[in-house]
């Protein structure tokens, strides 16, 4: 592809003939849609919750924020951390409710209601939840000789 801007040779004006090269072009923007494509799908999987059963089987639903799959039999508590406090769920209902200070005490209390060590404990945490508050519970839980945790997110 050129560019001419008149005849050779007269009045000691010289032809410009430029070549564009297209394919740094073609390539930028390949990899322009190709980010793009990635970012929606990156969107899109931010979105979705995956769990895995006891049986090895696997589905994928959509979380929002607050929500709790609570009707799962493979596991004995949903520990939920939040700004405002920690609630511990057992089959669906909330069994007590206490701020991060008092998880040592409360979930000492409450171990009774669950088999140790076989428990099975989700431990969910917000994203606005300080680190030192989920190690809190955390430590609370293992402090309460339960092995099996899995940590996610709210």
């Amino acid at each position: 592809m050129g560019v001419d801007l008149g005849p050779q040779g007269q009045g000691g004006k010289r032809s410009v003939d430029a070549e564009l090269n297209l394919i740094p072009f073609i390539d930028l923007l390949s990899v322009c849609i190709l980010f793009l494509l990635m970012t929606a799908v990156w969107v899109q999987i931010s979105k979705m919750s995956a769990f895995s059963s006891a049986s090895g089987n696997t589905y994928v639903e959509n979380s929002e924020v607050g929500s709790v799959n609570q009707g799962r039999e493979d596991r004995d508590w949903d520990v939920l951390v939040r700004g405002a406090g920690v609630e511990v769920f057992q089959n669906g209902q909330r069994i007590s409710n206490f701020k991060v200070e008092e998880a040592m005490d409360k979930i000492d209390s409450l171990k009774s209601k669950i088999k140790i060590p076989e428990a099975k404990v989700v431990l969910r945490v917000a994203d606005e939840v300080a680190f030192e508050n989920m190690i809190a519970v955390l430590d609370a839980l293992t402090n309460a000789k339960i092995v099996n945790i899995t940590v996610g997110e709210i």
